[in-house]
């Protein structure tokens, strides 16, 4: 066992000065209260800052007073600087208590020269010169072709919900090609119908009878009766000769509910070619064009219809077209044999070649030594026209009808201008030679 004292002492360096264990408890003084060093430390502290934050002070109004007078006018005044933007004097001559306007200001409008009350798109966006024709302004192809221009709705019947039948109205524009009353119109615009009116500009309403329609290429041809009246009428152009560029405008019944709008823009291409959605080359055009618009005839500055304006290729499913701007028509000239034949038949039998082609790119032609330019065939259908007279996927045709071919909306125009029956004669290139053959084409 461990009998050594126990030692309190936790070392010198740790050792109270004031100890109750030590021997000279009783010779030990208490030791010295520090308030007075305390509140001396903070009062240096606060002379301190107070001094420190009066240099600042100081050292600031020096700056700013010295800045000031180095942009003064020279008279010692700093309040009488010059604005960043000089004032000019009046040239007249004359003191003025008002100080003239800072250049910052708006001036008061002046007369404009360049104004020109007389000024028509129509005079800058001319189309081909035709003789014996001539220019009408908007406001007289407006009243020459308004009241042969007419609003269409459609009642249709679709089937809801737990077989709940409900009717609805679809609205379009047509326009009317002859006295006894025949309507073109677009396909999409009357399908389904179950009952068809038609509007005149003068609010006369006549039910009308389908014809025919064609939905391939998106044409109907409607019949309303006038009771031996001589109905109003317009006439068709030359879609042929449209240049990029010239005036277009189109009347028709936008939102169903504006009956007569007249819209203008130019044509912003033609030939358009949109193969999933219709057989025929389009014109473009910037022409304002909404639902309703549809069937519609587009005119040039003759007054003439070039093209029947087609919105359903821009349709989402939602009702709305989804680009703007951006519009497109059927070409007069691609329309006619189709009406004629809806007129005649009641429907437009399409001849078909059996073919599905591309256009040959120059550099896809040149790395696969290919005949340029011309439309590849990819493949043939059995037993079709081109099968029966012989062509072959990988055969290049370059002329159809003796008419050069580049592209497949060329090749389908040729086709188009043909019937049912009827031959046609194309060359192609096949492995480096050239050879021909006659079709005779086939309904779709």
């Amino acid at each position: 066992m461990n009998n050594q004292t126990p030692n309190y002492d936790s070392g010198s360096s740790n050792k109270s000065s004031y100890d109750p264990y030590s021997s000279n408890y009783y010779n030990q003084q208490p030791p010295q209260k520090r308030g007075p060093a305390v509140f001396a430390i903070i009062a240096t502290v606060l002379v301190v800052a107070i001094l420190f934050t009066g240099l600042n002070f100081l050292l600031y109004r020096f700056v700013n007073n010295s800045y000031r007078d180095g942009n003064s006018n020279g008279d010692g005044n700093p309040s009488q600087t010059s604005p960043a933007i000089q004032q000019t004097e009046p040239t007249g001559g004359t003191d003025s208590e008002d100080s003239p306007p800072l250049e910052t200001e708006k001036p008061a409008q002046a007369e404009n020269d360049a104004v020109n009350p007389n000024f028509s798109l129509a005079e800058f966006a001319p189309p081909l010169p035709q003789e014996g024709k001539e220019l009408l302004t908007i406001p007289e192809l407006s009243e020459k072709n308004s009241p042969a221009t007419v609003a269409i709705y459609t009642n249709i019947v679709t089937q809801g919900g737990f077989g709940v039948v409900q009717q609805s109205t679809v609205s379009g524009s047509g326009f009317i090609i002859t006295e006894d009353g025949y309507v073109v119109t677009n396909a999409h615009v009357i399908e389904d119908h179950t009952a068809v009116y038609v509007y005149l500009e003068n609010n006369s309403r006549y039910e009308a009878t389908v014809v025919g329609s064609d939905e391939y290429a998106d044409i109907a041809v409607l019949k309303i009766e006038g009771n031996g009246e001589a109905f109003p009428t317009v006439s068709f152009g030359d879609s042929d000769l449209v240049q990029v560029g010239e005036l277009a405008v189109a009347i028709g019944n936008p939102t169903g509910q504006l009956r007569g709008t007249v819209t203008q823009g130019i044509i912003s291409a033609v030939k358009r070619e949109l193969t999933s959605s219709t057989p025929l080359r389009l014109i473009q055009t910037d022409a304002a064009l909404n639902p309703g618009n549809s069937g519609g005839p587009l005119f040039n500055a003759y007054g003439e219809v070039i093209g029947i304006n087609q919105l359903k290729i821009l349709d989402d499913g939602s009702g709305q077209p989804t680009i703007q701007g951006i519009s497109f028509a059927i070409p007069s000239n691609a329309a006619r044999p189709i009406i004629e034949s809806l007129i005649r038949t009641g429907k437009h039998e399409w001849p078909m070649l059996g073919i599905n082609v591309i256009a040959l790119e120059e550099f896809d032609a040149q790395e696969n030594d290919l005949r340029y330019p011309g439309v590849l065939i990819v493949s043939v259908e059995n037993r079709s026209a081109a099968a029966l007279a012989g062509l072959q996927s990988g055969d290049v045709i370059f002329e159809a009808e003796g008419q050069p071919v580049a592209n497949t909306g060329e090749l389908n125009d040729i086709k188009n201008t043909l019937d049912v029956g009827d031959s046609m004669t194309v060359k192609f290139e096949r492995e480096g030679k050239e050879m021909e053959a006659t079709l005779i084409l086939q309904g779709r």
